[in-house]
């Protein structure tokens, strides 16, 4: 058995002891660390409102389908890839481009962009997804300049196939169109031979179904293949710090400075009555 064993003194007890007496005198100042708590509440709730704010402007885009020239076929291509639309977004060259145009450094906004397919619009079967295109910036002007001119890019760089066939489909609707009303008019002229005219209502019929089918064409090409800004980017103020979380973490500090003041109380008053009697 050791001494202090003889003496009966219990270590769990003084613990014990201890413990308690921690927890009385939190009780005798409880209104110090309820104050510490409101307190450190306030000031989370002051910081959060004093903190940064990010403004985010987010567009929508439509990538297109591509279709063969026939029309009846899906094609593959950087318009039926999600991930096409971060990869240009995230360029450094097109980020260069768009920061001369918003007239701000391209670190202004660069690290704030991000592109999502949108839910619900998974690309699967050959459909193409919608996707969205965010920026995030510290100004409200920057984060709809650079929104906007990204999409824009984006949509551009990846519509030259579009492009190209509504350019082709144009110019055949009206190389048909004047062939159509060249042979409208041989068919009318009274100098034709019937024989004639009967092969150029041949004709005729058959520039007629060829118009048709370019300017069905021609619509699918503009409203189905070729990629388009669905929603331009306007910027909303986005809260940079939480204020719920501000408020219960400083709520928590305050909690414990409170608690460590409640703690010391006694002997700080007592060494600060020791020194006024001393004095």
């Amino acid at each position: 058995m050791s001494a202090e064993e003889k003496r009966g003194f219990d270590p769990e007890a003084e613990q014990e002891v201890d413990f308690g007496r921690y927890w009385r005198l939190l009780a005798a100042r409880w209104w110090v660390v309820a104050g510490g708590l409101v307190f450190g509440a306030i000031v989370g709730y002051a910081v959060a409102l004093g903190g940064n704010q990010t403004y985010k402007a987010t567009a929508t885009l439509y990538l297109g389908q591509p279709y063969s020239a026939s029309g009846n076929i899906q094609l593959q291509s950087l318009q039926t890839n999600p991930s096409t639309t971060g990869t240009i977004a995230h360029s450094a060259a097109v980020d260069g481009r768009v920061a001369q145009l918003c007239k701000v450094k391209a670190k202004a906004f660069s690290g704030g962009i991000s592109t999502q397919a949108i839910a619900g619009n998974l690309a699967k079967n050959g459909q193409n997804p919608l996707v969205s295109l965010s920026v995030q910036s510290s100004r409200r002007v920057v984060a709809a300049c650079a929104a906007n001119e990204l999409a824009t890019m984006v949509v551009n760089s990846i519509s030259t196939y579009a492009t190209q066939k509504i350019t082709s489909f144009r110019a055949q609707i009206n190389a048909d169109s004047r062939a159509i009303s060249a042979i409208e008019t041989g068919i009318a002229s009274s100098s034709v031979s019937v024989t004639d005219k009967l092969l150029l209502q041949v004709q005729l019929r058959t520039l007629q179904l060829d118009y048709e089918s370019a300017v069905q064409l021609l619509h699918q090409a503009q409203s189905v293949e070729k990629p388009s800004v669905l929603t331009p980017a306007s910027a909303s103020r986005v809260t940079a710090r939480s204020r719920r979380n501000s408020v219960v973490i400083g709520g928590l500090i305050g909690a414990i400075l409170g608690a460590i003041v409640a703690l010391a109380w006694d002997r700080v008053a007592a060494a600060a009555a020791r020194r006024r009697s001393a004095g």
